[in-house]
């Protein structure tokens, strides 16, 4: 086996893979949207039945703005923090603050320690 043959399984096996997968994903993608859009389709129908096309396109819509507030407000929940809330949870990590810190705890340790009685 050369170098090219090699050279060629592995990249097949690499990016072969993962490219069958996303045309997977593109497909499960494509499809979800073609659903959504015959269930929406179905939703105004039977909505215009009962209430008329006016309010069941209304009812259809804040259908949708409320699932993208959902979507919105997931996305603002798992957001990154920002820098000055890493910065404050960082400062007691630094060393001399971590040192402080030890200190701090070994002295309470200690008074507690030293209130305890003793057992005959």
């Amino acid at each position: 086996m050369q170098l090219n043959d090699i050279v060629d399984v592995t990249f097949n096996r690499l990016f072969g893979r993962l490219l069958r997968r996303a045309l997977g994903a593109a497909l499960l993608v494509a499809f979800a949207v073609v659903a959504l859009y015959y269930a929406s389709g179905a939703g105004t129908l039977a909505l215009t039945q009962s209430y008329g096309a006016l309010y069941a396109y209304l009812i259809m819509a804040a259908i949708y703005g409320g699932i993208a507030l959902v979507v919105l407000f997931a996305l603002y929940a798992t957001r990154h923090k920002s820098a000055a809330v890493n910065k404050a949870e960082d400062a007691l990590a630094t060393p001399p603050n971590m040192q402080i810190a030890a200190l701090i705890e070994a002295v309470m340790l200690g008074y507690t320690m030293a209130r305890k009685t003793k057992l005959p």
